[in-house]
């Protein structure tokens, strides 16, 4: 990603390094009733971030063109009529964009562990179906590479083979959530996880946290943390504090 990215930087400081052009653009792209922003000239931009940059570029492609073009300087923005490189660039902006619903996803509020590890889980699954739809010449998720004409299957086995290594990283790297599935599901489903396959400290206080039906219907109807407070501290000890360990993390 790293080559379309530091092209599209590249091309963005041409335009914002050049005070005459940088006022022209502005006018030009005005003229042409497209909409705007300095989005455009960011100069550091971060991996998340460079999804609003690729976006912005992405939808001006023909303006910048015509005004390079204009302007006698084609070479500027001679990528832009490449079809090879935008596939690169459309699948980029598409892959930044399922990055970027992730982490807002991650950032929302009152979210536990358990919250951020079923985003990951649903991302992973994500990956996975996309690999696989790629393998099939399936665009259904990556909008602006479909957009993209005649793009060649070996740039899709490529998208497609990116798409395996990063699962396997995402594998990888969140090996650790994994490892603790069943202390999560007491936390976040205690009324359905099995209680044979707990800890032996949990399995009776599970069995009558799940035998009573007014504790059940207060777990649906208050958010968790505050129904682990609510839960006796003489018939529950262990849940509450695995509750407030897991609350914690």
């Amino acid at each position: 990603m790293k080559p379309v990215l530091d092209a599209v930087v590249k091309l963005v400081n041409t335009i914002r390094s050049r005070g005459l052009i940088h006022r022209q653009f502005r006018d030009f792209l005005q003229s042409l009733q497209s909409e705007y922003s300095d989005v455009l000239y960011y100069t550091k931009v971060r991996w998340l971030s460079a999804g609003c940059v690729f976006e912005r570029v992405l939808q001006l492609k023909d303006d910048i063109v015509s005004f390079f073009h204009e302007k006698q300087c084609s070479a500027e923005c001679e990528m832009l009529e490449d079809t090879e490189w935008l596939s690169d660039f459309a699948f980029f902006t598409d892959f930044l964009c399922h990055m970027n619903n992730l982490n807002v996803n991650m950032q929302g509020k009152n979210q536990f562990i358990d919250d951020i590890w079923a985003h990951l889980k649903a991302f992973k699954l994500k990956l996975n179906l996309f690999a696989r739809q790629l393998a099939k010449n399936d665009l259904s998720h990556f909008s602006r590479l479909n957009s993209i004409p005649s793009v060649n299957e070996e740039k899709l086995k490529n998208y497609e083979d990116g798409l395996k290594k990063l699962h396997f990283e995402f594998e990888r790297r969140f090996q650790d959530f994994s490892a603790i599935q069943t202390e999560l599901d007491i936390f976040t489903m205690p009324f359905n996880v099995n209680c044979e396959a707990v800890r032996p400290d949990l399995q009776l206080e599970l069995i009558e946290l799940q035998s009573n039906n007014h504790l059940k219907q207060s777990f649906l109807n208050m958010p968790k943390l505050e129904f682990y407070k609510s839960l006796s501290k003489v018939s529950f000890p262990n849940l509450i504090s695995h509750a407030q360990k897991i609350s914690a993390m």
